[in-house]
């Protein structure tokens, strides 16, 4: 393996291993709110957020005029909601929507000024821990977790990055589990798993965003115009490693993006989740295992494939429902039980696309190791995310055993009790060995992953 590769597959795994061997103690909602006192708001002494009451009070200081440009926040708690249509979250960045003296106030406020420092302009950082249990419900307002997220510019965007929003209910206008809208915003792993609904709406982001990279939605998600699994509306430039597991609904609804503005990238991104379109006979009624529909721009589709069932009674497509402007489309597959009407992508069986033949296709010429088995079962035995994928091991483990030290020079030891098996990244077993305590494995060079009972580790073995 080469050493680049090497270096880049340590350190996804030191930031997986870190996530799995962290406990997080969880801060349950009770409505009230709580000022932060400890950090800076730098980069290097970030704001804490130990408490759902701090989460409470930092969505009151944006939403009553506090300014976030520049600042640094990180997230070292799981956190509860606790929601309730007696308890709703108010999402951190009303955008245009005013409130009262207690920052509670979500009905008509016409009349004012609209004041864009009731939007999160700064970097939040979830530290890999949950946001469980969130509800909010105000179909005439951007919700989410974040509510309305305003970067300066494409070189100066504000960042939300490391959130699980791991379950709920969010509705709003632009609705997505973790940003209802976000403009010049980058979004990085993070995943959803709450239901959302709206007018245009996303797993991930409601509607626009900048870039969105290494993110997963397993909620449902179901839209009046645009739903998408990650992206509802997107007037962006690259979704790049996102995955969508969740049954989608909208007019136009796609397993990554539901409606696509301007010019922008796809690529290396899968759907596994069923996609529906609901509307009369416009050409805005469309669905696509990856895209529901284009407008004018520029596009460009690469390393990607659809598996769940396309539905529409009015324009279907395997991977993109209805194009206008121009869409390339390269290295991007769809499975033939699933749909049989695609002007872009290549059909492809079950069994081909297991194999580690479709892996290597997906992964190119060069052999970047963006794409691996699914040796976990995690995809139904469909290529995984190597990056992505890692967060949804992470948070489906069972068994507790240790893996150390990682990476590892030429052995490392596994301590737990039960059938270990050690595959190969390529899906090969290597070993497979009865322990009760510490047992040593020597490898060659080589990523690994080690499962035991019902959970996995990878390691990495230099």
């Amino acid at each position: 393996m080469k050493l680049n590769k090497m270096k880049r597959l340590i350190a996804i795994l030191m930031l997986v291993l870190t996530g799995m061997t962290a406990v997080a103690q969880t801060s349950v909602w009770d409505g009230n709110r709580a000022l932060w006192t400890r950090g800076e708001g730098t980069e290097n002494n970030p704001y804490l957020i130990e408490s759902a009451a701090h989460l409470a009070y930092l969505a009151y200081m944006v939403n009553k005029g506090f300014e976030t440009y520049g600042l640094h926040f990180r997230l070292t708690t799981d956190i509860d909601l606790n929601g309730s249509e007696d308890q709703q979250w108010i999402p951190i960045g009303l955008g245009d929507r005013w409130f009262n003296e207690d920052g509670c106030d979500r009905g008509d406020q016409s009349g004012y000024p609209f004041s864009p420092n009731t939007l999160f302009r700064g970097h939040f950082d979830g530290g890999e821990h949950s946001v469980s249990n969130i509800y909010v419900d105000n179909e005439s307002s951007n919700a989410g977790l974040f509510g309305n997220v305003l970067g300066i510019d494409s070189d100066h965007p504000a960042v939300i990055e490391n959130v699980f929003v791991t379950s709920g209910y969010i509705k709003g206008t632009n609705a997505g589990g973790i940003v209802g809208y976000g403009s010049n915003t980058l979004v990085s792993r993070c995943w959803n798993g709450a239901t959302v609904e709206g007018i245009d709406c996303g797993g991930i982001v409601g509607h626009n965003a900048f870039k969105v990279y290494n993110c997963y939605n397993v909620g449902d998600v179901n839209g009046t115009s645009s739903a998408g699994g990650i992206v509802g509306a997107f007037r962006a430039y690259e979704i790049v490693e996102c995955y969508n597991e969740g049954n989608v609904t909208g007019r136009s609804a796609g397993g990554i993006i539901g409606g696509w503005q301007g010019s922008g990238i796809i690529s290396n991104c899968y759907n596994s989740g069923g996609i529906t379109a609901v509307g009369d006979s416009s050409p805005q009624t469309s669905a696509g295992g990856l895209v529901g529909a284009t407008a004018s721009g520029t596009r460009s589709i690469s390393n990607c494939y659809s598996i769940g069932e396309v539905q529409s009674d009015n324009n279907l497509g395997c991977l993109v429902g209805y194009g206008v402007g121009s869409v390339e489309i390269e290295n991007c597959y769809y499975l033939t039980s699933t749909c049989t009407e695609s002007e872009y992508g290549e059909p492809k069986d079950e069994d081909y696309m297991r194999s580690q033949e479709f892996v290597d296709v997906l992964n190119g010429r060069d052999g970047e190791l963006v794409w691996g088995l699914d040796v976990d079962n995690i995809n139904d035995g469909f290529p995984i995310l190597v990056e992505v994928n890692t967060l949804a091991v992470a948070e489906r483990l069972e068994t507790p055993f240790d893996v150390y030290p990682n990476p590892a020079q030429g052995c490392f030891t596994v301590e737990g009790t039960g059938r270990m098996i050690v595959s190969s990244l390529l899906g090969q077993i290597v070993l497979v060995k009865e322990i009760d305590g510490q047992t040593i494995v020597s490898l060659p060079q080589g990523m690994y992953f080690v499962k035991l009972g019902g959970a996995t580790r990878k390691v990495v073995v230099e």
